[in-house]
Parts: structure tokens; sequence; C-alpha cells
């Protein structure tokens, strides 16, 4: 069962890493209106994250079998998405502009429940979430069989998000005053980088696993 939470902790950290346009819309909040602003956006993006992710563990359950037999066919599919998205987000690090412009129109909402709810319309609309899901599941073994374990991983995905969120609005906040459009910039370049190894390690997986 800790094994299982683990795992959920890994996807949900994951899946959360703050680019899209979830973390398009969060971390100008943050820098805007301070830490519990940009939280409330972040944990809508949670509360998608945990409904996709019991959808995924509901999928897994009845299709387990289908992945197993296929499995290095979903990790390839997965892997080369995967791999996209991060050259993607590479090669948009140029569309970052001056915080101060990006956070003019954060100013103008009202409370954290409705960010809480921006947060989530944002991040349940795009179904690309329940497929990322799918992949990670299959790319990590999820454990689809025994109920008590499926539990704590949907569990783990919900923490693991959460988590990632709060970390990441807890630092942009200590350094708000700081932080700069080239660091912006970097560091977006440096989580494309990383999406980009871990779909290339998918790839490499599939072609491993290929009959």
């Amino acid at each position: 069962m800790i094994i299982g939470l683990i795992k959920g902790l890994i996807v949900g950290i994951i899946v959360s890493i703050p680019v899209g346009p979830l973390g398009l819309l969060c971390i100008p909040r943050t820098l805007a209106r301070g830490r519990w602003s940009g939280l409330s956006v972040g944990l809508g993006g949670t509360a998608s994250d945990t409904l996709y992710s019991a959808l995924a563990l509901f999928a897994l359950s009845f299709i387990s079998g289908f992945i197993e037999a296929h499995e290095h066919w979903v990790l390839l599919a997965g892997g080369l998405i995967i791999s996209i998205s991060g050259i993607n987000l590479i090669a948009s690090r140029h569309k970052i502009r001056n915080p101060e412009i990006l956070s003019s129109k954060a100013v103008r909402t009202a409370k954290h429940t409705q960010e809480f709810l921006n947060g989530f319309l944002i991040s349940v609309t795009n179904p690309g979430t329940l497929v990322c899901m799918l992949w990670l599941f299959t790319f990590i073994g999820i454990d689809t069989y025994h109920v008590d374990v499926m539990l704590c991983e949907w569990t783990g995905v919900a923490l693991g998000s959460g988590s990632t969120w709060f970390l990441t609005t807890w630092l942009i906040s200590i350094f708000r005053d700081r932080i700069t459009v080239g660091q912006l910039r970097i560091l977006t370049c440096i989580s494309g980088g990383a999406i980009g190894i871990i779909g290339i390690v998918s790839i490499a997986k599939s072609i491993i696993l290929m009959p």
C-alpha cells in the first residue's frame, strides 16, 4: 500500500508540473496577488487531477488486460506525445512576457473561490490530462487488482498534485520581487527538457518491450 501511495504521489507531481494553461494562470496570479491567490488556482487543478485519476484507475481496472497486451504501443504513443509537449514548451519560451503585464488581468479576480473554479475548469476541460494519466499509470505500473491499493494510489495523486502547487506558489511568492522574464524562460526550458527526457525514456522502454 505504501508503494501504491508513492506511485500515486509521483503521478500527481508529474501531472501538476506548472506548465501549460493552468501554469500560465497560476504563476501570474501568484506574482500579482500573492501565494494564496495562486494556490487557489492550483488547487482547482488538483481537484481536476483527482477526478481524472479516479476515472483513469476505473478505466484501467477494466482494460488492464488490453493495456498489458499492448503495453509497448501505449508507452510508445505516450512517449511521443510527451516528447512533443516538451519540445513545444521549450519553443514557447519566447512567448513569456513581463510578469507585471501578465498579472494585470489577474488582479481583477474577486475571490479565492472563483480562482479555484477557474483553475478547475481550465484543467478539467483538457482531456489530455486523462490520456497522460493513463500513460503514466501504465509507465509506472499501477496496481488495478486490489481496491485498497488503488485507493492509496488515488490518494497519492491528490497529495502529489496539491503538494506541487503548494510548493510552486510558495517559491514564487518568496522570489516574486526578484524573478525576471529571463529566469522564467530558463525555468520553462528546464521543464520542457525534463518532460522531453521522460518521453524519450518511455519510447526507449517501449522499444525494449516490443516482441
